[in-house]
């Protein structure tokens, strides 16, 4: 069976969370993130960096099924998925502060 290449990543609030720990799905480096992120702050960062992107808040984080935070579709990018995260990561920091 061939396995069908996507064409967009998915972003959830979790891999910004500073109150997560990596293995319950932060992806960015304590330095990077911030306490409760929420979803319209990581699509106005996209929205200023002309990325599009399509909120879906009624959907949730695999492993935290019982909350219901949402994610961001975003067409795939220059480089890979961790350095788009590191960078809305410092966005992010910079807009909390």
């Amino acid at each position: 069976m061939v396995r069908k290449k996507r064409k967009t990543w998915i972003i959830y609030p979790e891999y910004f969370d500073k109150n997560l720990s990596r293995s319950d799905g932060r992806r960015v480096s304590l330095d990077l993130a911030v306490p409760s992120p929420k979803l319209e702050d990581i699509g106005s960062v996209l929205d200023d960096w002309n990325i599009p992107n399509r909120l879906e808040d009624h959907e949730h984080y695999p492993a935290k099924w019982y909350e219901r935070n949402g994610r961001i579709y975003i067409p795939k990018q220059k480089g890979t998925k961790q350095e788009v995260l590191k960078k809305i990561g410092e966005e992010l920091k910079k807009r909390k502060k």
